[in-house]
């Protein structure tokens, strides 16, 4: 039997046992040859962290250690698709479809093994709070209570961090789709799958965001409006081959809470995660036009400052700011910004500066020290949510000046 042909088999065996929750039914749509956005695994120290970008797609960011916790999946079959034309199908239609399922089965393949991943969404599936990911060494990642963490069997290790590092800020489902719509460089082709003659539709899309460059095709079935597929890569040009690449995903109207329960030796080691930033960003992050001067600050005062500062641009909605204070927005154009960060007519909009607590977290990028800075901010929903920034900290032309690289972890509700 084909390597392949063992996968189908494992999946169809897994899915056909399956638990759900007692008294309750668990409805489960199979996405054949479906896949899902997850960042890219590379070759870096085994300690390395991850990052996201601000309510976008966010996955960790691997090396080694991490890499059978990266959600990838087998080789798919090729679609052939036509020209860009006048689109019958419409993006509202696949956030339609979406909109009733809260967790996700995935398994599939990615560069160095193979993974089964198993995710669930927060109550109001904007982000995921619950993810297990197991590699085919015994590798594995989960979240608990707010922290991430990793299980490399090899060192009898556990990798943590304080943070919802492994995830999606965009829950799969509707956030998601909406996100990549916004894309500046989003565009729509039509076409059919050779091997079953039904029509498809493939959405094309780029940014920059806090991994670096990342671009995606996303593949729909024009019938069930449902996404059957989706290709990421680390660059913006789709070249070479995929970072990621899935075979099939069941959605579910949920899990229940024991999928998620991970059980390691109790001997294992714990080593906390140090805080980087990825080396490609401080070309972005070095402009003295952006941020704001540090000269006769603390790290604290400074951090607290900028943080405010990019908070209240969101609030105001007043992109050059927002662009100024953090310079990786400036690739992401301005209609994407308006739509997933200011949020202008949505309800879970930031409305208000609770708090800029203390640093929480210090590190250092090859620009200078970097701190996370935790900040609780309200929603026009009445709901308070905690989220880290990331600050850089830089001496340029002999003045100390800071500016925000991006979020640490996933936004946390408190109230």
């Amino acid at each position: 039997m084909s390597e392949s042909r063992k996968t189908e088999h494992l999946v169809s065996v897994y899915l056909a046992n399956l638990p759900t929750p007692d008294g309750a039914e668990v409805e489960g749509k199979v996405l054949a040859d479906a896949l899902t956005t997850m960042q890219r695994t590379r070759d870096q120290r085994a300690a390395e962290t991850g990052r996201i970008t601000w309510r976008t797609i966010m996955m960790s960011k691997a090396g080694k250690l991490a890499a059978a916790a990266v959600i990838v999946a087998a080789v798919l079959s090729l679609t052939v698709f036509d020209t860009l034309t006048k689109p019958t199908w419409a993006m509202e239609d696949a956030i339609e479809a979406l909109k009733n399922f809260r967790a996700v089965y995935m398994v599939g393949a990615f560069p160095g093994g193979t993974a089964e991943v198993w995710m669930r969404a927060d109550e109001s599936k904007t982000h995921s709070t619950d993810v297990v990911v197991k590699g085919s060494h015994g590798a594995i990642t989960w979240t608990r209570d707010g922290s991430t963490y990793h299980y490399e069997p090899s060192q009898n290790t556990v990798y943590y961090e304080p943070a919802l590092t492994v995830g999606m800020a965009q829950w799969l489902g509707p956030g998601l789709l909406e996100m990549l719509g916004a894309a500046e460089n989003a565009k729509v082709v039509h076409g059919k799958d050779p091997a079953t003659g039904r029509g498809r539709v493939m959405l094309m899309c780029s940014l920059i965001n806090v991994h670096g460059a990342q671009s995606w095709i996303i593949e729909f079935d024009t019938a069930s409006k449902l996404p059957v597929a989706m290709k990421q890569w680390p660059n913006l040009d789709r070249s070479g081959p995929p970072a990621f690449d899935a075979s099939k995903i069941t959605y579910y109207e949920d899990l229940p809470a024991s999928v998620f329960d991970v059980r390691i030796p109790a001997q294992a080691k714990h080593i906390e995660k140090p805080l980087t930033i990825p080396d490609e960003n401080i070309g972005v992050l070095s402009d003295p036009a952006h941020g704001i001067s540090a000269e006769g600050m603390t790290q604290q005062e400074a951090a607290e400052k900028v943080v405010r500062a990019l908070y209240q641009a969101v609030i105001d909605q007043d992109l050059d700011g927002l662009k100024t204070i953090s310079p990786l927005c400036r690739n992401w154009g301005d209609e994407f910004l308006r739509k997933i960060i200011f949020k202008p007519d949505q309800d879970d909009r930031i409305v208000e500066i609770v708090e800029v607590g203390p640093i929480c977290r210090t590190g250092h990028s090859k620009l200078g020290p970097i701190v996370a800075v935790p900040t609780t901010v309200r929603l026009k929903n009445g709901k308070k949510v905690e989220e880290k920034m990331v600050v850089q900290f830089r001496t340029l032309g002999g003045q100390s000046s800071c500016v925000v690289h991006g979020p640490y972890g996933l936004p946390r509700e408190i109230e």
